[in-house]
Order: structure tokens, then C-alpha cells, then sequence
């Protein structure tokens, strides 16, 4: 049997080296952290975010059409990941169906008909016993400096199309003897289609692109087709369009 002395004399040697080691626990350099430290979000500005549509329009050339009518147009967005369909703008007599001298006119927007048909799950176009919403409806004004705005969520991303057709805009190409010999809803070059890519962040600034013909004949699928050398003064009715982000009260 030992005796108390070794007993005390062991404990005291336990004591020290747990005193040795905790020390030398301290000394060592703290394990570096592999975790990154979160971005700060940038905070949405006060205000509402709205897209503002500068657009400058040939009004001469306008003019020298067989209606002298305003062109008819209609912006719709595209959701990049589910393509889902949302109309922000449309022409009065295109969304309302109140057109002159017929009851209605396929020709007039036909990629935008097709596509407010899915954005709605309707059939058809609109009427004047069916127009479209009040919210997206305006004229095209005749003057030659415009601006259009509508709201969109802050920091969205999406695909903005828009289409123009001016009526009776004939050209020795698409000829009025053409239309003439059948249904005025070909009545002259066919519309044109727009197209860009936005971040809706206040401060972009976005020049969309030309970027092809409708063909009303085609699959919804297949309606814009290449733009063709047939179209001339068309590609000239808009002089330039420019489209801003911007933040307001």
C-alpha cells in the first residue's frame, strides 16, 4: 500500500501537468474560420421603379401613310426563367378593338394579339365589348417626341419586347394594288418587333434592338422571322427609342 505522502506528492504531479498544458492550449494560434463573410444588400432605394420610354418618331413619314394614323404599339415583358407574359403598354385602337372603317384587325398587332391570348387565357382580340385593361391602354400620341412609364419591381430582370406597325405604310415591295386584291389586314410593311435584355436597377439605360418582322401567317412560336430587305421606310418610323430606369416618389 502506498503511503499518503506518495499519494499527495502524485496528485501534486497531476496538478502541474494539467497547469502545463492548459498554457500551452492558450499559446496556440486560433484556427482560422473557411466561412466568408455574407455581402451587405445594397437597400432598395425610396421610391417606386419605373421603366421610361423615350421614344422620337418620323412624324412626315407618318404623315405620308395612307391613314396618317399614329403607329400602333405594344411593349410586353418575358420572364427569362418561366416566360411568363406581362403587357405594360398597348395602342388605344389595338387594345380596345375601336379601329377605323372595320370591326377589327388581325395585321394590326399580330405578335402582341397572340401573346396578350397567353397572358390571358383568352381567345381572340380584344373588343370594344372586351378591351384590354384601362392599366396598359393609352394613344399613341402624333407628336415626335414621347415618353412612356410604367412601374416595375426594383432589381427584376426580364426580357422586353415591343412591336410597332404603321398602317398603309405601302412601299414598292408590299404594294396597296396587294392589298387591294384581298384583306386590308395587310395594309402595307409588316410590323417590326424590338427586343431587350433589362436589369430593372434606377440608372441603367437600354437601347433595345431591332430585332425582326412579324409574320401573323406563322405558329405563334414562329412569328418573328429575319428582318427582310423588302421592309424599308418601316425600319424608319421610330428614329430612336431609349429606355431608362429610373426611381420616383
Amino acid at each position: 500500500m502506498k503511503s499518503p505522502k506518495i499519494k499527495t506528492l502524485a496528485a501534486l504531479m497531476l496538478c502541474i501537468i494539467a497547469v502545463c498544458m492548459t498554457a500551452c492550449e492558450e499559446d496556440k494560434p486560433a484556427a482560422e474560420t473557411t466561412t466568408q463573410p455574407v455581402p451587405a444588400t445594397a437597400a432598395k432605394p425610396e421610391g417606386n421603379t419605373f421603366l421610361e420610354f423615350d421614344v422620337r418618331q418620323d412624324t412626315e413619314l407618318i404623315s405620308l401613310a395612307t391613314f396618317s394614323e399614329p403607329p400602333q404599339l405594344a411593349i410586353w415583358l418575358e420572364d427569362p426563367q418561366t416566360h411568363k407574359l406581362k403587357t405594360i403598354y398597348a395602342s388605344y385602337r389595338s387594345a380596345s378593338g375601336d379601329m377605323i372603317g372595320k370591326a377589327e384587325c388581325p395585321g394590326c398587332l399580330p405578335l402582341w394579339f397572340a401573346v396578350y391570348e397567353h397572358e390571358t387565357g383568352t381567345e381572340g382580340l380584344p373588343t370594344m365589348d372586351n378591351p384590354a385593361p384601362d392599366a396598359i391602354t393609352e394613344p399613341t400620341p402624333l407628336i415626335e417626341h414621347f415618353n412612356i412609364r410604367r412601374e416595375v419591381a426594383y432589381g427584376s430582370k426580364f426580357i422586353l419586347w415591343m412591336e410597332m406597325n404603321l398602317a398603309g405604310d405601302f412601299n414598292a415591295n408590299y404594294t396597296e394594288a396587294d392589298a387591294d386584291k384581298g384583306d386590308w389586314d395587310y395594309s402595307g410593311q409588316p410590323p417590326l418587333v424590338w427586343r431587350c435584355e433589362i436589369e430593372a436597377v434606377p440608372g441603367n439605360k437600354y437601347v433595345p434592338e431591332l430585332f425582326g418582322q412579324v409574320d401573323m401567317e406563322k405558329p405563334y412560336e414562329q412569328m418573328i422571322q429575319p428582318l427582310s430587305d423588302k421592309v424599308t421606310t418601316a425600319k424608319k418610323v421610330f428614329k430612336s427609342i431609349e429606355i431608362r430606369v429610373i426611381q420616383a416618389q
